[in-house]
């Protein structure tokens, strides 16, 4: 419970906003781009549970962006 202050914070125009926000819609536009690459490329319809495997991106790139920008 005393950790919680150690959230990096954004201030945007007055408001405040976690940092793990900004990675979470980071992970869903890199999804959505890895997405259009896969279905482009005709590899997303061999794709075994797609859901997962869009999920698994998603995650990937949301805490490799954290990692990038609010751990170093």
């Amino acid at each position: 419970m005393l950790l919680g202050g150690c959230d990096p914070i954004i201030d945007i125009g007055g408001a405040f906003f976690p940092g793990w926000i900004f990675a979470a819609i980071g992970g869903l536009v890199g999804m959505l781009v890895v997405r259009q690459i896969l279905a482009w490329t005709g590899i997303e319809p061999h794709l075994l549970f797609r859901g997962f495997a869009h999920l698994g991106v998603f995650t990937a790139i949301s805490a490799c962006l954290w990692y990038v920008f609010f751990l170093t």
